[in-house]
């Protein structure tokens, strides 16, 4: 799986689309659907604009957490993090709609 490919799953998961993921990171559509197509190369400014309108964090592992199974140890508590943060990014979303059903036509 490429990065683009996770990025996706990540959209999936949190229930984001092409077009809210464009408002919230102030990119255009296009350049959403070009990054996701893997037309466009990734860089620190996007990344960092697209984990924060998802919710994601980036954890890195140093070369002593290599393992046989699938390459990389991941931390303790990673998978209750995930949880929390799609929990956490599901509220934020009902959240958003709310106010921005109650600020309609101010």
């Amino acid at each position: 799986m490429n990065f683009s490919d996770a990025v996706k799953v990540a959209m999936n998961r949190s229930g984001v689309t092409k077009q809210e993921l464009s408002e919230s990171t102030g990119y255009s559509y296009q350049h959403i659907y070009d990054l996701l197509a893997g037309k466009r190369r990734w860089n620190e400014e996007t990344l960092q604009k697209v984990f924060n309108a998802l919710g994601l964090e980036v954890f890195i592992n140093d070369a002593s957490a290599v393992t046989e199974n699938n390459g990389y140890a991941m931390p303790e508590n990673c998978e209750a993090v995930m949880i929390e943060n799609y929990r956490l990014r599901n509220q934020v979303g009902h959240l958003k709609d709310a106010i921005k059903s109650l600020t309609e036509g101010w």
